[in-house]
């Protein structure tokens, strides 16, 4: 399926965060060849998404505002369903494109199959085999999956794996990942022009090494959650000479909650509010090493050559362990610390871990997918 003619038809639809972060390469695409998708905004998250489309100069038709304080799945999936709905009507979009696995990807690519819009799908074929983890997010895939008409997958396996669940071969283009595009851009093009951070300043001048921590997903809430924190704080007290640990806590209540009176005291652990993109690049450019639930930094380390450590029960981006570059611990505090201190202490296994990869894409993909949505096989 090839749109044709994709003037004032196109819908780009960003809910999260990390759909902005990587829906950014997409719209900066199109616009280099003329094209002027209309960017409408669920505001699934508030806080975290204005700031990160300012910072990306992500100018949006429509913000749909609609999130609320301690909202339920349900309520967010029924809100999004109706408003997005809705919204294809007014505009009457030929095409609209979604990313990622969200509840907002989700539900409005159903209300593109309700409203007889096309989908198409980035970062497709993504599958832990779990459906409850990660949660809700294997089971949106997999729905949009069944909804979407047109396919971009990451990577091979992810291909593959939307072969088995019957999605014809014709619709399935392998194409990277687009938060390596825009990764390379703020790398290669921002930082340069960024004013000095003084924590990372303060860092250096201490002759320390950084270790990022990221955590924030639903399915670690609680128990997994602080087990994952214990171990953080055993490692930074185990290094507390060599390492500064800089967490930036999502403004979740119930991330914080678990997240605060856990490691607050620590000396070396930095607790931050959430960085802009380009800070968040530019901490992650100084690390020794990166501890996350996230699976975009998986893919981002990958490309830099950062080891990794992925604190989930399941990964769906087998692809960096198989290469070496990350390794699942789980929400375990002892498999974390031992695999810390395994590549914070032995210099042959963190060299062998190290090395930059394109096995999640190198930084073209969002020219891939345009051309192939407007039928440019070139």
């Amino acid at each position: 399926m090839m749109l044709g003619d994709p003037m004032h038809t196109i819908g780009i639809l960003i809910g999260t965060r990390p759909e902005a972060i990587k829906l950014m390469p997409v719209i900066r695409a199109f616009e280099h060849i003329g094209v002027n998708p209309k960017v409408f905004v669920t505001g699934q998250h508030r806080e975290l998404l204005e700031p990160i489309l300012s910072e990306l100069n992500i100018v949006h038709v429509e913000n749909l505002r609609l999130m609320e304080d301690d909202q339920s799945l349900g309520d967010l999936s029924a809100r999004v369903l109706a408003r997005v709905q809705e919204v294809l009507r007014r505009h009457q979009l030929h095409l609209l494109v979604v990313q990622g696995d969200t509840t907002s990807a989700a539900m409005s690519a159903l209300a593109g199959f309700y409203e007889n819009v096309s989908v198409a799908h980035i970062e497709a074929g993504l599958r832990t085999g779990s459906r409850r983890n990660p949660f809700p997010e294997e089971m949106n895939r997999r729905l949009i999956a069944c909804l979407a008409d047109l396919h971009f997958a990451p990577t091979t396996q992810a291909r593959e794996n939307l072969l088995k669940e019957g999605v014809p071969s014709g619709r399935i283009h392998v194409v990277g990942n687009t938060v390596i595009d825009a990764l390379f851009y703020v790398r290669d093009h921002l930082l340069d022009s960024m004013a000095p951070d003084p924590l990372l300043e303060q860092i250096a001048a201490r002759g320390r090494q950084i270790v990022l921590v990221t955590g924030h997903r639903r399915e670690s809430f609680g128990t997994d959650l602080a087990s994952i924190c214990r171990g953080i704080r055993e490692l930074a007290n185990a290094f507390s000479s060599s390492i500064e640990i800089i967490y930036p806590v999502h403004l979740n209540p119930n991330v914080q909650r678990e997240v605060r009176p856990i490691l607050s005291s620590v000396t070396n652990i930095r607790l931050t509010e959430p960085l802009s993109y380009a800070r968040f690049v530019e901490v992650m450019l100084r690390s020794k090493l990166i501890i996350t639930d996230s699976g975009g930094v998986q893919e981002e380390a990958a490309a830099l050559g950062i080891p990794v450590l992925v604190t989930r029960q399941t990964c769906e981006r087998l692809e960096a362990v198989e290469i070496g570059v990350s390794e699942v611990v789980g929400p375990d505090k002892n498999k974390i610390v031992e695999a810390a201190y395994r590549l914070l202490t032995d210099e042959h296994v963190y060299r062998n871990r190290a090395v930059p990869s394109a096995v999640f894409g190198d930084g073209h993909s969002a020219e891939r997918i345009v051309q192939i949505m407007l039928g440019d096989r070139r």
